[in-house]
């Protein structure tokens, strides 16, 4: 396992959970309940400035929990103070009068996500790895601790190691992560699209076509709930062009295995492409219908996978990178 923390406190009281809609929580998965709990958000300005044990014993009654809830939070790195999360590790500093403070603590404590990590390739100043689904790429406002960043730096003492790229959550396959300023040219390569990446995806229905391409500007959405994205006018504040071209691979029943070759690289551009189509990805409750245990739509994750990922170097030769998709996008 990536490791866990032992306290088995849980937070009673009524929260601001990710995902709830008037009071209401809308039905997940069982991996999604385990490795990605809801979370619960508390803001407040500090009236003096506090030690930290003043401060973990302010959390504490915000949260309206134990001093093990507060330090789990901390533990976690989900104590922000003035815009920055706390480290754990790092000798404890008081907290000025009038800091801002936000704390992210889940509401439960994640199950640790139990894979070995495989490394697909290392060399040119980079590491590619198979990434898991539900292991985050990097920290999250709650945690740094539960990542495949950490994860990695760990197993391979190399503390510049940094994601050059960003996979989401439930999404597995190809994840990359640049050696310091000696990887620095994947990062460069993946923001200025001198990279070609292959994506498989279990969709629901199929759709009707062999081929399609969709394309179209991406926006933030206002959502009470959840971050999310769809595609609207290029008048739209913040709006990114967007385009993605897809094959069916494979037909059977009321889904259909898909290739994706997304051309731009916008949050969540592939399931929303999918979802606008008429044929969204298996278990996306995002973009397509709420989850229901056995129906067609729904799945454990995401069924998303990066298949494929090839870089251009500096000297103008090819990097290429596989990883095989895992059991679960077999139809």
């Amino acid at each position: 396992m990536f490791g866990s923390f032992r306290s088995a406190h849980a937070i009673d009281a009524a929260s601001t959970v990710r995902g709830r809609v008037g009071g209401l929580s809308p039905r997940r998965s069982d991996a999604a309940e385990r490795h990605d709990p809801p979370l619960v958000v508390r803001r407040f300005v500090t009236e003096r400035a506090l030690s930290r044990g003043e401060l973990l014993a302010e959390v504490a009654e915000r949260l309206a929990g134990t001093s093990a809830v507060a330090e789990r939070a901390y533990w976690h790195g989900g104590v922000h103070v003035n815009g920055h999360p706390l480290d754990p590790d790092a000798p404890p500093a008081p907290a000025a009068a009038g800091s801002w403070v936000i704390v992210y603590a889940f509401e439960r404590e994640p199950e640790p996500v139990a894979a070995p990590l495989r490394v697909l390739h290392d060399g040119d100043g980079l590491v590619a790895v198979a990434k898991p689904p539900w292991l985050p790429m990097q920290r999250s406002r709650a945690s740094a601790r539960f990542t495949l960043e950490a994860a990695l730096r760990e197993r391979l003492g190399d503390p510049t190691l940094v994601a050059a790229h960003r996979l989401d959550r439930q999404t597995s396959g190809v994840a990359v992560f640049a050696r310091g300023r000696a990887g620095a040219w994947a990062s460069a390569a993946l923001g200025a699209r001198r990279a070609k990446k292959r994506y498989l995806a279990v969709v629901a229905p199929p759709p009707a076509e062999e081929r399609f391409a969709v394309s179209g500007w991406i926006a933030r959405v206002p959502d009470p709930a959840r971050f999310r994205f769809a595609l609207a006018a290029a008048s739209s504040p913040g709006a990114r062009d967007s385009a993605s071209a897809f094959r069916v691979l494979e037909r059977r029943g009321a889904r259909a295995l898909v290739e994706a070759i997304p051309e731009t690289g916008r949050t969540h551009q592939l399931r929303i492409h999918l979802a606008a189509h008429g044929s969204p990805i298996v278990g996306d409750d995002l973009y397509g219908p709420p989850y229901a245990e056995g129906a067609v739509s729904s799945a454990e994750r995401v069924l998303l996978h990066a298949a494929a990922l090839e870089l251009l170097r500096p000297d103008d030769t090819t990097l290429q990178i596989a990883c095989e998709p895992p059991a679960d996008l077999a139809l």
